[in-house]
Order: C-alpha cells, then sequence, then structure tokens
C-alpha cells in the first residue's frame, strides 16, 4: 500500500468525524490527546472500506491489516489560540513520542507497509515554531508528510499528517 492510497481511503472520513465530533472540540480546547478514540474511528472507516483482518493493538502496534502496521499520535500544543485558555504542554516531548513511534515501528519486521497518522493542535496556520518540530518528525520518518488542515467544531484549527516509513 502506498502513502497516497491510505490517504485516499481514509482522510476526508477521518476530517469529517474530526470536525463533526463536538466532543473532541472539548478536547481540543483542554489540549487533552484522544488517540483511543482516533483508533476507534480509523478502524471503523478501514472495515468499511472493506480493509481485511483490521486489528488493533496487535504486537504494540495501534492498528494492523493486510501487510500494513499503523501507529497513531495526537500531538498537543501550547500555541495560543483567542478565546481560549492558554494551557501548557510539552510540545517537544509530544514530538520526541511520534518519532518514538516511528522508531519501534520500523524495526518491526513482520509488515510491508509501515505508516504513521498523528495530529496536531492546536496548529494556527504559518505558526513560525512549528517546522521546526516537524522537521525533527519528517528526518526520523524518511518520507514527507502530508498536511490536512482541519478545525473542531469549535473552531480550534489542526492538522493531521500521513507518513510512510521509508523501505529498509
Amino acid at each position: 500500500m502506498e502513502l497516497n492510497e491510505l490517504i485516499a481511503i481514509t482522510k476526508d472520513e477521518l476530517i469529517r468525524r474530526i470536525e463533526s465530533t463536538h466532543a473532541l472540540g472539548v478536547f481540543a480546547a483542554r489540549r487533552s490527546k484522544f488517540e483511543g478514540w482516533l483508533k476507534v474511528e480509523l478502524i471503523d472507516i478501514l472495515i468499511a472500506k472493506k480493509r481485511e483482518n483490521v486489528l488493533p493493538e496487535l504486537g504494540f502496534i495501534d492498528i494492523t491489516f493486510e501487510d500494513v502496521a499503523i501507529e497513531l499520535k495526537t500531538v498537543s500544543t501550547n500555541y495560543r489560540i483567542d478565546g481560549f485558555p492558554y494551557v501548557h504542554r510539552p510540545i517537544t516531548e509530544n514530538v520526541a513520542g511520534v518519532v518514538q513511534d516511528i522508531e519501534c515501528l520500523g524495526l518491526n519486521p513482520n509488515f510491508k507497509n509501515k505508516f504513521i497518522i498523528f495530529t496536531v493542535f492546536p496548529l494556527p496556520e504559518g505558526h513560525v515554531l512549528w517546522p521546526n518540530h516537524l522537521k525533527v518528525i519528517e528526518d526520523e520518518l524518511g518520507k514527507a508528510c502530508c498536511p490536512q488542515s482541519f478545525k473542531f467544531c469549535n473552531g480550534i484549527p489542526g492538522a493531521i499528517y500521513y507518513g510512510k516509513l521509508a523501505d529498509e
């Protein structure tokens, strides 16, 4: 499976679900993570797209099916958003968590196609610090991420990134 195929079968529906789920706006305002929700929704989308043997938590990998392994992360930032309270979050540690998942996934020999999908929020468009954090992830990933912007139902901006680990 290629990166563009995974994006094509999941992106639009996943973003629709993020934007229409009111509770996620509450999570975003508090900068709370929602990886469990993301896992359930992505599995639901994959099953609806007739992917076979979609499983959660197989060998410490968030989602697996066929010859595909997917790790999921939610990266909350401390970037200020007008109209919402400031909440401190350790963005450097969150980015390190994404890199750690990429490293672990890369060591797993059981899957040919290895992907990372992560959301970043709040993420105001053009934020000057985010590109530095993203570069750390892209350096480890070996293939550029493909950002897709969205807004939670309360207007908080975010982005979802898809990346594929480079073939060994």
